[in-house]
């Protein structure tokens, strides 16, 4: 030490050069919050994942949600709107596609075949043109819950972006999106904007206001503290120096090895700051208990005596905590999760540096500036207050034994009954406050449309044209309506199926209509589903040639000489006067309806041929426009039956298939491999939950359908921005328990061998044990999810936790050398290392504390777990420690 210290100028020097070069790296240092960036390049998720957009193109989207507050958003106004704000997003840089209610595609039936145009390719000037446009939404239910809202006051415009952008560049769209908006700012439009990519965005806007926030706020909180404890300007300065010094150093150095900064690592300087300071603590503290016991003024050879035997005196237990510290953030490198292993790597390094600069730094500024480092009277004073909440401690728990470890039993039993509440799930979405405004968006979306989170599902054939097969096709279409049936959150799937439906639906339009009385025995073949034009009007009321207005008084209800007693048999069915005679129907024709009979008779085989009996009017109305085949409505499907297609078998009717393909003049890019011989099919499955745990279900259930329906030689794979945030959850419990586990092992390591004992690396993690259980139990009972945040508790814990007891024994087993009274033993131990135990708790649960003002709700959970972990593991290591040194009488601690 000795030697060490001769020239403390040249220390001060070359960590002030060191800190200088750091912070010219600073700059340099990047923000990313994108999800596959928290998985291994090599996890099956992101792979997968980069292998569906190498084959469909970029995943990535953000959609703005439209709301009219007075009108239907169907007006002709706002279909103005609507369409200026499309042509205006189509113009941002890195936009690929932008889709909404006037221009998406429309595929229809004409004379000639087949028709794919944009919806409205001219905005509507008249009502009748209006209501043409409504129509053609209404006509295919792709556009339900995607276009337009369940009350058509809301629609959506979904923008896609190119493939491969940096996250600055969706930065700039994202920006460029909200300039857009406030162009068309409208007191009676609201407008919400959200999707993955918003997300990671708005993580990155939100961070730099936590770092801009929380540091000065951290550094106030830790100076605070500082000065209470200490009440002198050197306990401030010393310590404070040496944790800024040490974040500067860890920030330059993730800048320099390109390390991206993430949500997680927000945490580092505001961990280094409450950390960091904690050794820096430990020396000042002594070095004052050291300085107050010499009652002359020192000359520069005592003082230089002074320093170096505090350092030496201080040295081991501030080494070990240390050691065990950084020990316990490493252990987090072992995590699968790549910024939680990079934040356990960095803040190891972070400590390492706060110890060695703690170690050197200060006894360097020490020795250089001893004349001005007094002790002044209020320090004092607080000894003496300290000192005497400690000997109260002492009286009420260090002297009962058994009820310190009656309570620690009841606690542990509790803390365990409340870790089985614990929730693992951390839905990118929760990690904003609900008031936050991409909350609010994601909300009102995930609520009025289809959802926002998006699981996609890869479905491959073998060889060309293998997802032209109706067989997959169908079985396709089945696990959509499986998924719809049974997992309420599943807002749509959507598929090439669906096109292909549409397809063969306008394809099969009615050649004409029949005259002819409707005989429920023969709809299944030839009356396959719908309402003739003829049959309703336009406003859906029937038409004047369904029943003439004669048939209806002004009241809407059948006027008296509507029917006279000779209108009916005596079977209530029409007289033959008032009927017509029945002839035969035609394939592919849809009947026109004569009587009050035939819509009955319709409306009951409709109800008939449902799947359920409780329809809405909507299914209602669906089941009977099947059932007369309106506008081909009873094609509405996957071509799969020969007979009805006239085919011999289903390779003709796969035939047919790839004719529909051929005629189709749309783009079917983000749903098939190639537009004419497609052998890859993607399936995108819209979540009104970010909920990870409902994710896991639904790809089980996806996995579990396709084993047990789908034909041979078809693999299927779920990926997607759903389904890494469902991989990222997965890696949070194992790495959680790994962590724990290697933590744990090396501080039983370290100060085992420090002790040269076994029992005393198991009494070393006793209180740290304790502390953790306590913590997971408070997360169960209050209802705090294990994610991205809360998983990093227990390891920081762990960590920092261990300094109080390493300080605790390594005073205890000063004292005991001195004395066998094991009373005068615990109470001198308390008096002495229990001061700077309590002070190092208060700066670091303070400096946590800060992180409750966070604009992420898990790094908000994480500053109140780690500010109690301080309080429970330091009163451990001052209550239960002593109890059970003092029973058991281990020989290690006497040596």
């Amino acid at each position: 030490m000795n030697t060490i210290f001769k020239k403390p100028w040249l220390i001060i020097i070359f960590i002030v050069a060191m800190t200088g070069f750091f912070s010219w790296q600073l700059p340099k240092i990047q923000i990313n919050n994108e999800v596959q960036i928290f998985l291994p390049e090599n996890h099956i998720s992101r792979v997968t994942k980069d292998r569906l957009e190498d084959i469909f193109g970029s995943t990535d989207a953000m959609a703005i949600g439209i709301k009219s507050k007075t009108t239907s958003i169907i007006t002709i106004k706002n279909l103005e709107l609507i369409n200026n704000l499309i042509k205006d997003l189509e113009n941002i840089n890195n936009v690929e596609d932008v889709t909404g209610l006037t221009n998406t595609d429309f595929i229809e039936g004409t004379p000639e075949g087949m028709q794919v145009g944009e919806i409205a390719k001219e905005i509507p000037k008249t009502e009748s043109e209006l209501n043409t446009v409504k129509e053609k939404l209404l006509s295919w239910k792709i556009y339900k819950g995607n276009l337009y809202s369940d009350d058509l006051k809301s629609t959506q415009i979904l923008i896609k972006l190119k493939k491969g952008l940096a996250i600055e560049d969706k930065e700039k769209i994202y920006y460029d999106i909200k300039d857009v908006l406030n162009k068309y700012n409208n007191p009676t439009i609201d407008y919400y904007v959200a999707g993955t990519p918003v997300i990671t965005v708005l993580m990155g806007e939100y961070m730099r206001q936590d770092m801009s926030r929380l540091i000065p706020f951290v550094v106030l909180v830790v100076i605070l503290s500082l000065y209470l404890s200490f009440k002198n300007l050197g306990g401030v300065l010393l310590p404070l120096i040496t944790v800024l010094v040490s974040t500067i150093w860890t920030i330059g150095l993730m800048a320099m090895l390109n390390i991206n900064l993430t949500m997680v690592s927000t945490v580092i300087p505001v961990l280094l700051v409450a950390v960091g300071s904690a050794y820096g603590i430990h020396i000042i503290s002594h070095y004052y208990d050291d300085l107050k016991k010499e009652k002359s003024a020192l000359s520069e050879a005592k003082h230089r005596e002074l320093v170096v035997e505090t350092v030496h005196k201080v040295g081991k237990p501030v080494f070990l905590a240390g050691v065990t510290t950084i020990a316990g953030f490493a252990s987090l490198a072992t995590s699968s999760i790549v910024p939680i292993k990079h934040f356990g790597i960095f803040t190891a390094v972070g400590v390492l540096v706060a110890l060695i600069v703690a170690v050197l730094l200060i006894p360097a500024l020490l020795l250089v500036r001893h004349n001005s480092l007094k002790v002044s009277s209020d320090e004092d004073d607080n000894d003496g207050l300290i000192t005497k909440i400690l000997i109260g401690f002492y009286h009420y728990f260090g002297r009962k034994i058994v009820r310190v470890l009656f309570l620690s039993l009841v606690i542990i039993v509790v803390s365990i009954i409340g870790m089985s509440k614990i929730i693992v799930d951390g839905p990118l979405i929760e990690m904003f406050k609900p008031s936050s405004e991409i909350r609010v968006s994601d909300k009102y979306l995930s609520s009025t449309f289809n959802g926002t989170t998006v699981l996609d599902v890869l479905v491959e054939g073998e060889n060309k044209g293998d997802l032209t097969n109706p067989e997959i096709l169908k079985e396709m279409d089945n696990l959509k309506d499986f998924l719809k049936h049974n997992y309420s959150q599943v807002g749509e799937v959507t598929s090439f199926a669906d096109f292909l439906k549409r397809m063969n639906q306008v394809m099969n339009y009615p050649q004409e209509e029949e005259e002819i009385a409707y005989d429920n025995t023969t709809s299944d073949s030839n009356l396959d589903d719908g309402f003739a034009d003829s049959s309703f009007s336009d406003d859906s009321s029937f038409s004047d040639n369904s029943f003439d207005d004669s048939s209806f008084g002004n009241d809407n209800s059948f006027a008296d000489d509507s029917f006279n007693d000779n209108s009916f048999n005596e079977d209530n069915s029409f007289a033959s006067d008032s009927s017509v005679e029945e002839t035969a129907t035609t394939e592919n024709k849809t009947p026109k309806l004569k009587t009050a009979n035939d819509v009955i008779k319709v409306i009951n085989n409709a109800i008939l041929h449902a799947d359920k009996l409780n329809l809405t009017a909507e299914e209602l109305v669906e089941v009977i426009n099947k059932e007369l085949n309106y506008k081909g409505a009873s094609y509405d499907e996957i071509p799969y039956d020969p007979e009805k297609y006239m085919a011999t078998n289903r390779d003709e009717l796969k035939n047919l298939i790839s004719q529909y393909l051929l005629l189709y003049s749309g783009s079917l890019d983000d749903y098939i491999n190639d537009q004419l011989e497609p052998s890859k099919a993607r399936m995108i499955i819209q979540l009104k939950t970010g909920s990870n745990i409902y994710t896991k279900k639904i790809e089980k259930a996806i996995k579990d359908y396709a084993k047990a329906n789908f034909p041979e030689g078809y693999t299927v794979n779920v990926a997607g921005h759903a389904d890494m945030s469902s991989a990222v959850n997965d890696l949070i419990v194992s790495s959680q328990i790994m962590s724990i586990i290697s933590s744990l092992v090396i501080v039983f390591i370290i100060v085992a061998l420090s002790y040269k004992s076994l029992v005393a690396g198991i009494y070393g993690i006793i209180p740290l044990t304790i502390s953790l259980l306590i913590n997971f139990g408070l997360m169960g009972y209050f209802g705090i999810k294990l994610d991205l945040g809360t998983a990093m508790v227990a390891s920081i814990a762990i960590g920092i936790g261990v300094d109080y007891t390493i300080h605790f024994l390594a005073t205890y087993n000063y004292e005991r050398k001195r004395s066998d009274d094991l009373e005068i033993v615990t109470k001198n131990t308390l008096v002495t290392s229990g001061k700077a135990i309590i002070f190092n708790a208060i700066s670091v649960a303070a400096g946590f504390a800060v992180l409750l003002f966070s604009n992420f709700v898990p790094l908000v959970n994480l500053g109140l777990l780690i500010s109690i972990t301080m309080i429970t593991s330091s009163a451990a290591s001052m209550t239960v420690l002593p109890a059970l040194l003092n029973l058991f009488k281990p020989k290690f601690i006497s040596k």
